[in-house]
């Protein structure tokens, strides 16, 4: 274990010796004694003391209080003054130099060797902090997000290097300034400095950083994003501060996010696109029924909305109902456009179209049911419908809601083998199978469109 090394400081040499002698007593180290104050720095940078006993009156015009003032300063040793003064000026000027002990001659040599150990003690503790503080501002000053800490007038308390590059200051420069004193200096644009770095706000937001006249050195493109966190520090060991910030630059998420979402709408058109197709080609293969599943899909989207459908699943619901006779491009066109009564057998053929609707698009991505809702569309709530005779829960609510426009845009429209039969009649049909065949709730949705909302096909 390695000795404490003091220096001794004192220009009366029976005092000096007096000391030595019960600091070696002591185990102590005993690196010089000096009488004067240049003989005293001399000593301290060439022996690294671990602590100095200071005399604070000395031969030469430096005295023991400057010398301290140096030390604190520059070595950060602890010191120890010694002293037969004990006015309250020179008590001032001591407590100025930050010393770890202050005793009166004449003293006892347990008296010294006390304050050596506390002064010791109290040394060890605050190397230990500054080194916590050093690691800490380290670790702060590493780290690539914006940090910063107000108090209540405004004022930065603290601020990391890499906010202080953004703003275009040293850090010494910006603490204790204010927005408004640094708003002439840096070159981010105002609404962007305040909404990121102001006291006002807590939570988390996002702020596009532009440039006020040129490009900013440390934006690649012509905007920067950063996620903005403030917190308030209410809790008594963040005294002076009020507001804590942290800024993330979130840039090249935002433009991940621009890239999906350009996906996203690139996918819909092609989806869209694909959906038209499918439509065109029943609609070739089967004139009459041109626009049929347009109508159901308009009539089907305006009953989900009244269910508190959301825009997507809405979206969803239009896309089944657009195409849900698909199935039918396996019937022969002289049974679609057969002017006269069908056969049963022909009867039996249509009602196909629903599981060949399935086969064509249940290997199709979409993003909803849709080849299941198409599946359904004929299906009723008491097991009357077909292909499957499925029941009640069994029956998605999309697939309830398109059995019901389907059969409304049936009736009231003009087909090959009847005239139209009109809106009455379709919105009696449906009424009869209240509560039986169709979902009662859905009916009368479909009810109050027409007759108190006025849609029209």
């Amino acid at each position: 274990m390695n000795k404490t090394k003091i220096l001794i400081v004192e220009d009366e040499y029976i005092i000096a010796q007096d000391i030595q002698r019960s600091l070696l007593s002591e185990d102590y180290v005993v690196v010089g004694v000096a009488a004067s104050g240049t003989e005293a720095i001399n000593l301290i940078e060439n022996k690294n003391p671990d602590l100095i006993l200071m005399d604070i009156m000395l031969q030469d015009e430096i005295t023991g209080l400057d010398i301290a003032s140096k030390v604190d300063k520059e070595y950060k040793i602890p010191v120890i003054f010694l002293t037969g003064y004990a006015n309250d000026s020179i008590l001032k000027e001591a407590i100025n130099s930050n010393p770890f002990g202050y005793i009166l001659k004449p003293f006892e040599d347990k008296e010294l060797h006390a304050a050596i150990k506390m002064a010791l003690y109290k040394s060890n503790m605050e190397r230990e902090l500054r080194e916590s503080k050093e690691f800490l501002w380290h670790v702060i000053d590493s780290v690539p997000d914006y940090i910063f800490v107000k108090d209540s007038l405004g004022k930065y308390v603290l601020v990391n290097k890499a906010l202080a590059n953004l703003i275009g200051e040293d850090p010494k420069e910006i603490v204790g300034k204010t927005d408004d004193e640094l708003l002439t200096k840096t070159k981010i644009e105002n609404d962007a400095f305040k909404s990121i770095f102001s006291n006002t706000g807590n939570g988390r937001d996002d702020t596009k950083l532009n440039n006020k006249t040129e490009k900013l050195p440390f934006i690649e493109e012509d905007e920067k994003w950063l996620q903005v966190s403030k917190i308030p520090l209410k809790d008594r060991h963040y005294k002076g501060g009020e507001t804590l910030g942290v800024a993330v630059d979130i840039t090249n998420i935002k433009k991940t996010e621009i890239l999906l979402k350009e996906s996203v709408e690139k996918m819909k058109r092609l989806l869209e696109q694909t959906v038209q197709g499918l439509v065109l080609a029943v609609e070739i293969r089967d004139p009459y029924t041109a626009g049929h599943q347009k109508r159901v899909a308009k009539l089907a989207v305006e009953i989900g909305r009244k269910l508190g459908f959301s825009s997507d699943r809405l979206h969803g619901i239009r896309i089944a109902a657009s195409i849900h006779d698909i199935g039918k491009i396996y019937v022969p066109a002289e049974i679609l456009n057969k002017p006269g009564k069908i056969s049963q057998v022909e009867f039996n053929l249509i009602k196909m179209h629903p599981q060949n609707g399935y086969e064509i698009l249940k290997n199709i991505e979409f993003p909803w049911p849709v080849a299941e809702i198409v599946y359904q569309h004929h299906e009723k709530n008491d097991g009357s419908g077909y292909p499957r005779g499925l029941k009640g829960s069994e029956i998605l609510i999309e697939a309830k809601v398109l059995v019901v426009a389907d059969i409304v845009e049936s009736m009231s429209s003009h087909r090959p083998y009847r005239p139209s039969l009109g809106i009455d009649a379709a919105l009696g049909e449906i009424m009869k199978g209240r509560n039986t065949a169709f979902d009662a709730e859905i009916v009368d949705f479909c009810i109050e469109l027409f007759r108190v909302d006025n849609f029209q096909f």
